[in-house]
């Protein structure tokens, strides 16, 4: 595994506080979207098991700041000095909660993990038992789904980079980077290494798209 190259230990002082506002309104939509989920049908993996929790877990903006407001300091210090911007085979970012000593829940913040954790799992890796997954109503999982990923119907939660681009869903990491103003040293990271299943916005052609580690953008198509 190798590291991105961004210093992750300076950005926690600039993202770590956020405006009350912005704390509270991530507090309702999350609220909104537990009640969805109250009764959704429950996974039944193994303790021990984190096969899908690999390959650049993607999040909304909101999930982002309710994990930050989940960890107290020590947690905080502990994330982003050692666990940010590790590069799994592939060119995927390893996802920075996962904890290595199976003896414990392998999932640090299983509580407000994100909504791609909780309904499909994150990855096409085979399981290593037999599993029966339970089927997930997509009207229930969109409405979930907007719910953290949109204002109203035509405005999107994100975050502005350069060049007329919006980061609209990413991994922990690369939010962090996005949240703390460096956007152009994302930019150049995203030059480097693709933009690890992060989503982007285009504003000038109003396009979805993620980018290629050869810096080629792959336009993505969806009906929400």
């Amino acid at each position: 595994m190798t590291n991105i190259d961004f210093v992750f230990t300076e950005i926690l002082p600039i993202i770590k506080n956020k405006p009350q506002d912005m704390a509270e309104y991530t507090k309702k939509q999350m609220s909104l979207v537990n009640e969805l989920l109250h009764d959704m049908p429950q996974y039944a993996c193994p303790s021990f098991c984190s096969s899908c929790c690999s390959g650049s877990i993607l999040m909304s903006y909101v999930e982002y700041i309710n994990i930050l407001l989940s960890m107290n300091e020590t947690e905080l210090e502990h994330i982003f000095s050692s666990q940010l911007g590790v590069m799994e085979d592939g060119g995927k970012l390893r996802c920075p909660f996962i904890q290595e000593d199976k003896d414990k829940e392998h999932c640090a913040i299983y509580e407000v993990r994100p909504l791609i954790c909780r309904v499909f799992g994150t990855s096409a890796s085979p399981c290593q038992e037999e599993i029966k997954f339970p089927q997930f109503p997509d009207e229930l999982f969109y409405h979930a789904y907007n719910t953290l990923y949109y204002m109203t119907e035509d405005s999107f939660i994100g975050l502005p980079l350069p060049d007329d681009l919006v980061l609209y869903e990413a991994p922990f990491d690369i939010w962090a980077i996005a949240d703390s103003g460096k956007t152009a040293e994302l930019i150049d990271i995203f030059k480097r290494h693709g933009s690890m299943r992060s989503v982007l916005f285009n504003l000038n052609d109003n396009s979805f798209f993620t980018m290629k580690e050869d810096g080629k953008r792959q336009i993505i198509s969806w009906n929400k």
